[in-house]
């Protein structure tokens, strides 16, 4: 099962955000997966990142921007709900790989990050 989270503008992706000062790539991973799902508890996999890199627009300047992914497991499904969500998250859902897959948005540029995820996944639980 896959956590995905339906962001304020809409669109349902991975839980992200920013780092703050001092703090580390992966310790910002994990204080914004406990901020916007409520999941506190979680095994990274060490030396699996991913980035994602894209632009965006916003009144005339255009943005670019680097996503690093972490994959992490967790022994428990977060049972947070909306009013418990930081204010850009409003909904959380747990899915399994295909529907993950039809609900993420933007999913093309991630195709290839997910199908990899996916092939390591099923070898360790192999």
């Amino acid at each position: 099962m896959f956590c995905l989270v339906k962001h304020a503008d809409g669109h349902w992706g991975f839980p992200k955000g920013h780092k703050e000062e001092g703090e580390s790539d992966e310790g910002a991973a994990l204080r914004e997966l406990r901020e916007e799902t409520g999941i506190g508890v979680v095994q990274m996999v060490p030396d699996k990142r991913y980035s994602e890199q894209y632009f965006f627009e916003l009144n005339g300047t255009r943005y670019d921007k680097t996503v690093t992914y972490f994959l992490g497991l967790v022994q428990s499904k977060s049972t947070a709900t909306p009013k418990e969500f930081k204010n850009e998250i409003q909904d959380m859902r747990w899915l399994p790989y295909e529907e993950m897959m039809r609900t993420l948005t933007f999913v093309e540029g991630k195709k290839e990050m997910l199908n990899e995820i996916w092939e390591y996944l099923n070898e360790r639980l192999e």
